[in-house]
């Protein structure tokens, strides 16, 4: 029993209420009724366990928070079943399910080419690339050679891909692999060809026939040749490797003589350098030479009985001259004098012009490069 003493008419010993529902004074623990709903019992404080019926008004607060908390209660459990039932059903997809489903099933290796349809691929890679070979080797200057290199690069694009697809004969099979390695490398090889013919390392197809026959491309390319065999005809165009050449002329060998008659005279300095080289005089505006001389690299020459007029003098350098083409092959450059050169006799003097192919500082002559296709022939 509580200290204050026995309970009279079912109230504690301090009292009854006041009339506001508020304790007598010196009542412990209760400082008046709660305020916010009530779920649960009566409390130990009340008397009896006992409080009272609630009011209409309390009830649906009661009921409007109990329904408010069992649905979050069930929203918690539909979560939880969510996230329970998640791996059970992707354990029934992977198994049960999953079983059911078709494998992925291995793709059919296509069917190897008859001969005579592989043959009809060899035909028309040939019908491609041969031309374009045929191209490089009668090319007589850079600009021809440019543009034959590139012929060349596009023939192996239109053609190598069209063998990478295909399973060949069995007859086949050996040359058919060394023939891909070949257009693999070949590729990239005539697009280098294409660059060195652009920046004058190769300027005439005999070099670039010679560059060529001598890659491991080209070899891989004979070899396919070989492993076909009688059965298949293909890569009559390619020649055996063609070794680079280093040919030159004799000092003072007119290119082009022309009409030597005047009385001038005209000397070219070759001495320090070590690259041959080839000068050309043209009449002011022309575009044709009056006379081309070669001078050899260490030598010196003079060329007599030169016109009265005013000339303009060009030249050219390079490794291997070709007399097919008139021209160096390899390591092309083309030049011009800016100034005049200008000749003239009269009754007690003739002039004199010498010209030292050496760049040197303090020199009194400057030179401008020359497109190869306005070098004049």
């Amino acid at each position: 029993m509580p200290a204050y003493g026995a309970p009279t008419s079912g109230m504690p010993a301090y009292g009854m209420p006041d009339a506001s529902g508020m304790p007598p004074a010196g009542a412990p623990g209760w400082s008046g009724p709660p305020t916010g709903p009530v779920i649960g019992g009566p409390g130990a404080g009340w008397p009896n366990g006992d409080r009272g019926t609630p009011t209409g008004s309390r009830n649906k607060l009661i009921i409007g928070v109990v329904a408010a908390v069992l649905l979050l209660v069930c929203g918690v459990g539909v979560a939880a079943a969510f996230v329970a039932g998640d791996p059970e059903q992707k354990r029934t997809s992977s198994g049960a399910a999953g079983g059911a489903s078709a494998s992925p099933t291995p793709s059919k290796a296509p069917e190897p080419l008859t001969a005579t349809a592989y043959q009809t691929l060899l035909t028309d890679a040939d019908a491609v690339m041969g031309p374009a070979w045929q191209k490089v080797a009668a090319a007589k200057n850079q600009a021809a050679t440019v543009e034959a290199a590139q012929a060349l690069a596009d023939a192996v694009k239109t053609s190598a891909p069209r063998f990478a697809s295909v399973t060949p004969p069995n007859e086949a099979a050996a040359g058919h692999e060394q023939l891909k390695r070949a257009f693999d490398s070949l590729g990239s090889d005539f697009v280098a060809l294409t660059g060195d013919a652009k920046n004058g390392e190769i300027c005439a197809g005999s070099a670039a026939v010679a560059q060529v026959t001598g890659l491991p491309a080209a070899t891989y390319l004979r070899d396919a040749v070989k492993a076909f065999g009688t059965a298949f005809t293909f890569g009559a165009w390619l020649p055996a490797p063609v070794a680079q050449q280093t040919r030159t002329l004799a000092n003072g060998t007119m290119v082009k003589k022309g009409t030597l008659n005047g009385s001038g005279e005209f000397t070219i300095n070759n001495s320090g350098s070590t690259t041959d080289v080839v000068v050309s005089l043209v009449p002011n505006g022309g575009k044709v030479a009056a006379w081309t001389v070669y001078v050899s690299a260490g030598k010196t020459y003079k060329v007599k009985k030169v016109k009265d007029g005013n000339y303009q003098v060009y030249m050219a350098t390079g490794v291997d001259w070709d007399p097919g083409v008139a021209g160096f092959t390899r390591s092309c450059e083309f030049e011009k004098f800016e100034d005049l050169f200008e000749f003239k006799t009269t009754s007690r003097q003739y002039t004199t012009w010498e010209i030292t192919l050496k760049a040197s500082v303090g020199g009194n002559a400057d030179t401008d490069s020359v497109d190869p296709g306005d070098f004049p022939q």
